[in-house]
Formats: structure tokens, C-alpha cells, sequence
């Protein structure tokens, strides 16, 4: 086999390992988180809709309720079992002081809330930065490995042009040296004539 040819073989061999466009594995789970954190809508507490909310501001309720009762039952037994302006006032006050300790449970609810939105949010960022940090390993990677890849087929196509280039010389230096010895033989000739 030629230089040229071996030189050719070789091109052609390297570049047929080039490597695949780059193709990230991390796209669609990057894509995914960052769907989830759009998605999220700014924190807001509703304790119309919190189940735990309901079964508080029930117990509460009952609670005041019996407070009331209880208050205004005391007032009437020491006013001698009258109704008396003082039992109303009494009953009403316990009421809302039972009530209170529901006002305390709402400000936790809302705060236990805040922070499991917070932490979610938090989750979502920390998974997303990890996602986005293997990406960028793995696009290194392929850089990496595509820049030696590069590299190894220019070598490969000096050496061919470097054996194309002395091939080339070859053939015109015999080419030439044919030419002199047509043309020399043509003179002889012509000199015998």
C-alpha cells in the first residue's frame, strides 16, 4: 500500500469515530423541575381549605361554646338564678377567650405552611442546580472529548496532504524527467534526419 493510500486509510478510518452530536441526558429532568417551579404559584394560606384548620376551629368552637355555658351557668347561680347583664357579659368572655387559642393555631397552621412551601421551593432549586451541574459536567466531557477527537483527525489530514503533496512531487519529477528524455530522444532524431 502507498504513503498516500496508507495516509488516506487512515483519514477515513479516524473519521468515521467521530462523535455523535452531543445529546443531553439531563434535558427532560431539567425541563421537568423547571416546569414545577413555574407552575408554583405564589405562597398564599387559605384556612378555609386546610382540613387541619376545620378540625381546630370545630374543637375550638365546641370549646367556647361550653365556656360560654359554663360562664354565664356560674353567673346565674350566684345571682340566685337570674339572668343578669354580668352572666351575658361572662359567657361572652369565655367565649372569646376560647376563641383566642384558635387565632394561635391559625398563625401556626400558616406558618407550618410558609414552610413546607418554602422547602419545596427549596427542594425543586437544589435539584434543579444539581441537574444542571451534571449537564454541565457531561457537556465538558463531550467538548473535552470531541476536541481530541478534532485534533487527531488534523493530524491525520496533514499527514495526508503531506503524502498527496510528495505523490504529486513524485509524478511530476518523473513526469519531468520523461519529458527531458522525449525531448532529448526527439533531438537525436532529428540530428540523424
Amino acid at each position: 500500500m502507498s504513503s498516500l493510500s496508507n495516509a488516506r486509510a487512515q483519514l477515513d478510518a479516524w473519521e468515521a469515530k467521530k462523535p455523535e452530536n452531543y445529546t443531553s441526558k439531563y434535558k427532560d429532568k431539567i425541563d421537568g423541575v423547571m416546569g414545577q417551579l413555574d407552575g408554583m404559584k405564589d405562597f398564599s394560606y387559605d384556612p378555609t381549605r386546610d382540613a387541619a384548620y376545620e378540625q381546630y376551629k370545630n374543637s375550638y368552637t365546641r370549646q367556647a361554646k361550653l365556656a360560654n355555658e359554663n360562664a354565664q351557668a356560674n353567673a346565674s347561680a350566684i345571682s340566685g338564678g337570674c339572668g343578669s347583664s354580668y352572666g351575658t357579659q361572662a359567657g361572652q368572655s369565655a367565649y372569646q377567650n376560647a376563641m383566642a387559642g384558635l387565632s394561635n393555631v391559625t398563625n401556626s397552621l400558616y406558618s407550618q405552611a410558609l414552610n413546607q412551601y418554602t422547602q419545596k421551593k427549596s427542594d425543586l432549586q437544589n435539584q434543579l442546580s444539581g441537574y444542571q451541574q451534571a449537564e454541565a459536567q457531561d457537556y465538558e466531557k463531550y467538548q473535552t472529548n470531541y476536541q481530541n477527537w478534532e485534533n487527531q483527525r488534523n493530524y491525520y489530514q496533514s499527514a495526508y496532504n503531506q503524502a498527496a503533496s510528495e505523490s504529486q512531487a513524485k509524478k511530476s519529477r518523473g513526469s519531468g524527467l520523461l519529458n527531458t528524455i522525449l525531448s532529448v530522444g526527439a533531438s537525436i532524431l532529428m540530428g540523424l534526419l
